[in-house]
């Protein structure tokens, strides 16, 4: 590897590739035409990264809530009360709707009035 190679961006080294690669055969705005698709294409899948992130975080929230409850219900979880915990997580799972908030909740009470 080129010692000034490892101090390159990302897309300094794709740069770096597609002149040494096809540098006889495209101009610099061409090689700058594919790097912006690139980018394109990296900010969709970092996007992606980030929206199954938020999602796990939520739904780790939902399991640990869950256990939560069950050991405000029963005290430490323990053999005798497995079930019980095991009802809660799997039934914070299957409601896959996000929960309102208490305002939103609020305001369709006064309004259903």
């Amino acid at each position: 590897m080129n010692v000034m190679n490892m101090f390159k961006s990302r897309k300094g080294k794709i740069k770096s590739v597609l002149e040494y690669k096809l540098g006889n055969k495209l101009d610099d705005n061409d090689i700058n035409d594919i790097l912006s698709v690139f980018d394109v294409y990296q900010k969709d899948n970092l996007d992606s990264i980030d929206k199954l992130k938020r999602d796990k975080v939520y739904e780790t929230k939902r399991i640990s809530g869950a256990l939560k409850q069950t050991i405000n219900a029963h005290g430490p979880i323990t053999k005798q009360f497995i079930g019980s915990a095991t009802k809660r997580v799997y039934g914070s799972l299957l409601n896959n709707e996000k929960k309102e908030s208490f305002i939103i909740r609020l305001w369709k009470k006064i309004w259903k009035k």
